[in-house]
């Protein structure tokens, strides 16, 4: 026992580097997105480079994110509010009424058979305003015609025009008295219904959203079904938009049934053996042709935790929105090993760095030839970086690879200069 603990003393700095690796390995394999990798590549506008393929299981072919947006916008624009109707205030009203009548009205002086015949006339013009409501202006919030009144639990569908605001009142009161005759008593009538008459119908935001939802819900996300057995593409044909839709989609599905339990013990060990292949490519660089840094446990630590931070960011950016993936500044990661430590030294550990990012994102070929691309452009950049002006030089020029590279590939993909993606830029 004591000979180990002398053993394991005397070689505690090889024993350090041989647990970073394995927790460096282990942390890679663990920024990794759960799930399979589809064992085919293909790019829009080139040719299909396998034998004919065909589907090897029924799925669905699942919609653009476009046309989903499309779609529940279209939904949202067609969508018809819901407006509630209280009928609280509408007894209110009428309880209201009685009273109010006394005071506006002398039945005395009027005689009982005139004050009946203008209180009945006071009742048609509250039933009159309130068969539908009345609706404040401030509670309208579109400026389609239709909607849905709620009234005693049952939505029904009318036009805006069939309900009341509070500046029409004036008008239904003296079309009411013409029609009786009683015109003699508007000033009256006005100023009684000024001070009675209050909106009762209001917006239902929540069975709004509740409907709108529920429309949502009915959009269908796939366009139809492929057989299995069915040929998707022949050897030789072109990659088109169709090809893409339906290759994208068999992907995510493929994808997605391959991690599964019985499956992803296998995709984790084939994960970590490729990560630990790499990262035993760049222990043995050390300690071959840096054999300082090797010694320095400092400085393998300093380079092992760079890497995990370009992947742990990069394995993000894919996670939520794989559009900003060339937004992580991985070039950043050569530039501070050329300054610290040397030019060589620094690209080696991008390229490395690029191979194992190679595996989460999409269009790995691509991805592989920019950032590599870039990270040599970084390493022969103008030197002297803790000068600012220099530091801007580098930058613009690493911007500048990544931006003909993108319009490129675009050309390649499309045959044009169409459609170019400017938030790419952004």
């Amino acid at each position: 026992m004591r000979n180990f603990l002398d053993s394991l003393y005397k070689n505690h700095s090889l024993v350090y580097k041989y647990f970073l690796y394995v927790l460096t390995v282990f942390f890679i394999v663990f920024f990794f997105p759960r799930g399979g990798k589809f064992k085919y590549e293909f790019q829009k506008g080139k040719p299909w480079q396998y034998n004919n393929f065909y589907a090897p299981f029924d799925f669905s072919v699942i919609k653009s994110e476009a046309e989903i947006t499309r779609e529940r916008q279209k939904v949202k624009n067609n969508h018809i509010e819901y407006y509630y109707y209280d009928p609280a205030i509408v007894r209110e009203v009428d309880s209201l009424l009685q009273e109010e009548m006394q005071l506006a009205f002398n039945a005395s002086d009027l005689g009982g058979a005139e004050f009946n015949r203008i209180k009945s006339v006071a009742k048609e013009v509250v039933a009159d305003l309130y068969e539908y409501g009345i609706l404040s202006k401030i509670e309208r919030r579109n400026t389609k015609n239709s909607l849905y009144l709620v009234k005693n639990n049952e939505a029904i569908k009318l036009q805006f025009k069939d309900i009341y605001s509070l500046s029409a009142v004036e008008g239904v009161i003296r079309e009411k008295l013409a029609q009786h005759g009683l015109t003699a008593y508007e000033s009256a009538f006005q100023e009684l219904f000024f001070n009675l008459i209050k909106p009762n119908v209001s917006f239902d935001a929540d069975l709004t959203n509740k409907e709108l939802e529920s429309e949502y819900s009915k959009i269908s996300y796939t366009l139809g079904n492929v057989d299995e057995g069915k040929l998707i593409i022949a050897k030789g044909e072109v990659v088109e938009d169709e090809d893409v839709r339906v290759l994208e989609s068999l992907k995510s599905e493929y994808e997605s049934e391959l991690w599964k339990a019985s499956n992803q013990y296998y995709i984790l060990f084939g994960y970590t053996v490729l990560v630990a292949m790499v990262l035993m490519m760049l222990f043995l660089f050390f300690k071959k042709y840096r054999p300082d840094i090797f010694k320095d446990n400092t400085k393998v630590t300093f380079i092992v935790v760079n890497i995990l931070i370009m992947v742990f960011m990069t394995t993000m950016v894919v996670k939520y929105n794989v559009a900003y993936v060339f937004v992580v500044p991985l070039c950043i990661l050569p530039l501070i090993l050329k300054t610290f430590f040397d030019p060589r030294l620094g690209l080696f550990v991008h390229v490395l760095t690029v191979l194992i990012l190679g595996f989460v994102v999409p269009n790995s070929f691509e991805y592989i030839f920019l950032q590599t691309l870039a990270g040599i452009v970084t390493i022969i950049s103008v030197s002297e970086l803790y000068k600012r002006a220099n530091l801007f030089i580098s930058v613009g020029q690493i911007t500048l690879v990544y931006i003909i590279g993108y319009f490129a590939f675009h050309m390649i993909h499309e045959g044009n200069l169409d459609d170019v993606e400017w938030m790419a830029f952004g």
